[in-house]
């Protein structure tokens, strides 16, 4: 299920008990991409682009996995699999090679309208999914946060996260259903300026209500706002206050367009594992 289907979560609240949107309702939500501009002194500029990327939860982790339980790489059918998405071509690859099994891609006029509108400098990003009906508690999440993070993720964070998906209590993705191309393309997207008057909000996550901002600026303790000049990581986290980092390092290059959650290679885990089997070899030379 894709965005677009949130212009029906009216009517799939009405007729399932929940909104048929990928982002966050009914289960296994798409990953979405926000990005927006941050200034150095944390205020906002008005404006955030958001960003269909296909991709599942269950794409990502499969669909028995937790906070406590996860894929040990980006899972794909549960193989290592490294991800882009360029921006600028409507292109996402799988392990370099460009596929279109997750939907047509309609991504180009927002993030051309981005990049016309912040400082490349300060443009920073999340990387969020939801599922309500989910393993873990009955609810988990995707969140982006720092590669180290020694965070402890709680009940409120997951439950203020939870409440900003669509069809809950501060639903922000259902506002946005007819937005550029969210309603139209498999993978769309849209970004907000200030052109879009009172749907733009001060603190420049623009988006439909304040949730946004107070739910995940607040909640998410994994450090999730992070300079497109910077990596992070994922971690999928539930309604049980666990989370489980995903494999793979989380980049976004303002310059090409491109985000990319790369997957180390096989070789280069075997090529770590030999250094370290040198390492420890000449230690214990040293001791003897």
């Amino acid at each position: 299920m894709k965005l677009q289907h949130i212009a029906a979560a009216a009517l799939a609240l009405t007729a399932f008990g929940s909104a048929n949107a990928a982002i966050a309702t009914g289960g296994n939500g798409s990953l979405v991409l926000i990005a927006y501009d941050k200034s150095p002194a944390g205020s906002f500029n008005n404006v955030a682009g958001v960003f269909d990327l296909g991709i599942t939860l269950d794409d990502l982790v499969g669909s028995t996995a937790n906070g406590t339980t996860g894929a040990t790489a980006t899972s794909l059918a549960g193989t290592k699999s490294s991800l882009s998405w360029n921006f600028t071509n409507n292109v996402m690859t799988v392990n370099g090679a460009a596929t279109n099994a997750y939907g047509a891609n309609d991504w180009t006029a927002a993030w051309n309208t981005l990049l016309a509108n912040v400082d490349a400098s300060d443009l920073s990003f999340v990387v969020t999914a939801f599922d309500n009906v989910g393993v873990g508690a009955a609810v988990r999440s995707i969140v982006t946060g720092s590669p180290t993070s020694t965070a402890n993720f709680n009940t409120t964070n997951a439950v203020s996260l939870n409440a900003i998906s669509a069809g809950k209590a501060n639903d922000i993705f259902t506002p946005i259903a007819t937005k550029g191309t969210i309603g139209s393309a498999a993978n769309g997207a849209y970004t907000f300026t200030t052109a879009d008057g009172a749907a733009t909000r001060a603190n420049g996550y623009a988006m439909a209500g304040d949730a946004f901002g107070n739910e995940w600026r607040s909640n998410n303790v994994l450090i999730g706002e992070t300079l497109a000049s910077n990596s992070t990581a994922l971690y999928l986290v539930d309604g049980a206050a666990k989370k489980f980092k995903i494999e793979g390092a989380l980049s976004l290059d303002a310059a090409t367009g491109t985000l990319t959650l790369a997957v180390p290679e096989p070789s280069t885990y075997a090529l770590l594992v030999t250094g370290l089997a040198v390492v420890g070899a000449v230690a214990r030379r040293r001791r003897a």
